[in-house]
């Protein structure tokens, strides 16, 4: 199975921003809304939560691919089987509380949307650790380094673009010392 990636770059990390913000946000909204009584904030945790719901499918189609690379009976699987499960079980989640909002935005439920964010930030912290401690998708250290990259037709040419676009941003700036 083929690593996901986009102009050279890992594309599951790249997708993941939506669900990481939008299913907590959704909580928060929804926090609001059962401390206002304002129907708008049940409307707009909706649509968080629905976007959300979508980011994290496409996220999810891009972390399997990954996943599917990483070595049966390693450290790094075990972390990917946790990050992925909790992943799983927030999408699962969430897609019932919107099923539930469906008709009426104010049936939804503040207890799935706080576990649903709580499982999306703990994931997050997994998510990192597969990265930072273990080296997930980084050149050089991946442990799924040899495995084949899915990629459009012209990505090396998106990804030359983008690396001659950073030439043009300055290299100097503040250094905390």
């Amino acid at each position: 199975m083929p690593k996901s990636t986009f102009a050279g770059h890992p594309l599951h990390p790249m997708l993941i921003v939506a669900p990481a913000a939008l299913i907590p946000f959704g909580f928060i909204l929804d926090a609001m809304h059962r401390r206002t009584g304002n129907p708008s904030y049940a409307d707009a945790a909706y649509y968080s939560l629905v976007g959300g719901m979508i980011g994290g499918l496409a996220a999810g189609a891009t972390g399997a691919m990954d996943y599917l690379t990483i070595e049966s009976k390693t450290e790094v699987k075990r972390t990917a089987n946790v990050h992925a499960s909790l992943n799983g079980a927030a999408l699962a989640l969430t897609a019932l509380n919107i099923a539930q909002r469906r008709t009426n935005r104010d049936r939804g439920s503040l207890m799935l949307s706080a576990i649903a964010a709580a499982g999306v930030l703990v994931s997050g912290w997994f998510g990192g650790r597969l990265v930072y401690d273990q080296g997930m998708r980084v050149k050089g250290v991946s442990p799924v380094a040899e495995a084949p990259d899915l990629a459009l037709p012209a990505d090396d040419k998106l990804e030359h673009m983008m690396l001659r676009e950073e030439q043009i941003a300055p290299a100097s700036g503040p250094v905390l010392h």
